[in-house]
């Protein structure tokens, strides 16, 4: 057995399974209730081998054996949704009883979204989730994100109703933050260029993977079925924990730049022409720390601001009451600056700095040059002007 426990525990045939409730942190966060729930759709989910004897409930159905986070993602993702509350999960690759489900993936050789049909491994498949700009080729996993992605959002962001337009964002954000690796280590499509610089063995993929049995292991389909609903319980605990931060934590954020960036024309339409083309490429962010990044870079790309004037540097507040001047990167998250602060400053301190820049109250700027910082507001304000004058973009 893979499931036991007791005296013989660490023996590699009683591997206890991992546990979401194990893994949560001694805080939970304050959207735990609505995780706690999910979870307990999925674990709600009875799994079978067979078809069940007497009046079997309706089914959803994928491959039996060995397991990968994808198809353990997707029918987490199904279970959690009402419309297939009451359903059983059949794990087979006996055709007929898998003709008998009413919705299939990662099994079945079909793509085929009226039937329900989300299979990836047949030949000639190639679709992407290109309605959102992505390449990477789908797995059942994002088979199942791109026709009930947007359901499952409405049911875990309950009771707030989402405007369309804040759930197609949010839809799309889940795909890239969460979904869209799976995909891509499913179907075997490297995360860079150049091959592997190190190896990454604590993934979500990787830690599914660990739930089966190894290779000089047994199990019975009954106890693959346990591991496989852990899988479930696993997948699904994250996304819905990914989900719930970007909507307590990222999508507050929003508001914020989007206030800021108003603010900021509103402060450039009162200069002169020089000084305003300077003023609208500086972001002055009350919310100290907030995750400004992603949500700066669409909106300047929804609005189409041109290059030249796009927020070159934003300037925040520290937990230590100095501010902060970042530099804007050309994609969320990268290590691409659209313009690094000046050379040299880079890798400078406190008074040296001041003495370089010609600014009292310097306290650094990063060796890379995306970030620097100043004792004040003002000072900051004034050390991003000074790199602007420098660098030729006033």
């Amino acid at each position: 057995a893979i499931t036991g426990a007791g005296p013989d525990s660490s023996h590699p045939t009683h591997r206890r399974p991992i546990s979401c409730a194990r893994a949560m942190p001694a805080k939970r966060p304050r959207y735990a209730p609505r995780l706690d729930s999910a979870l307990a759709r999925i674990a709600a989910l009875a799994v079978h081998s067979t078809m069940p004897a007497a009046a079997p409930p309706p089914l959803l159905g994928t491959h039996d054996g060995h397991f990968h986070c994808d198809e353990a993602l997707a029918c987490a993702m199904l279970a959690m949704l009402p419309e297939f509350g009451g359903h059983a999960l059949l794990r087979t690759r006996d055709a007929p009883a898998l003709a008998t489900c009413k919705v299939l993936v990662d099994v079945g050789g079909v793509y085929d979204p009226p039937s329900k049909r989300f299979d990836h491994h047949q030949r000639g498949f190639d679709q992407t989730l290109s309605e959102c700009g992505r390449s990477i080729k789908l797995s059942s996993a994002g088979l199942v994100w791109r026709h009930y992605g947007k359901a499952l959002l409405a049911q875990l962001t309950q009771p707030e109703a989402l405007p369309p337009a804040d759930l197609d964002v949010l839809y799309a954000k889940v795909y890239t933050d969460f979904v869209e690796h799976l995909d891509g280590i499913d179907n075997g499509v490297d995360a860079g260029v150049g091959g592997q610089a190190y190896a990454v063995g604590s993934s979500l993929p990787a830690r599914v993977n660990a739930l089966n049995p190894a290779w000089n292991e047994e199990a019975s389909p009954e106890e693959l079925n346990e591991q496989f609903k852990t899988a479930m319980e696993l997948a699904g605990g994250e996304l819905v924990s990914c989900v719930l931060r970007l909507c307590t934590q990222w999508w507050p954020a929003r508001r914020l730049v989007a206030d800021a960036l108003a603010e900021t024309e509103v402060a450039a339409a009162a200069l002169p022409a020089a000084e305003a083309r300077v003023r609208k490429q500086l972001l002055q962010l009350d919310g100290g720390g907030c995750p400004w990044q992603g949500h700066l870079l669409a909106l300047e790309e929804e609005r189409k601001v041109p290059l030249a004037l796009a927020v070159k540097y934003v300037l925040y507040a520290d937990s230590r009451g100095q501010w902060r001047v970042q530099a804007t990167p050309t994609e969320e998250g990268g290590f691409h600056s659209k313009l690094p602060l000046p050379e040299p400053w880079r890798g400078v301190r406190d008074e040296a700095l001041s003495a370089l820049v010609g600014l009292d109250g310097c306290v650094f700027v990063h060796a890379a040059g995306f970030i620097g910082g100043h004792q004040t507001r003002e000072g900051a304000l004034q050390l991003a002007c000074k790199a602007l004058a420098l660098l030729g973009a006033s």
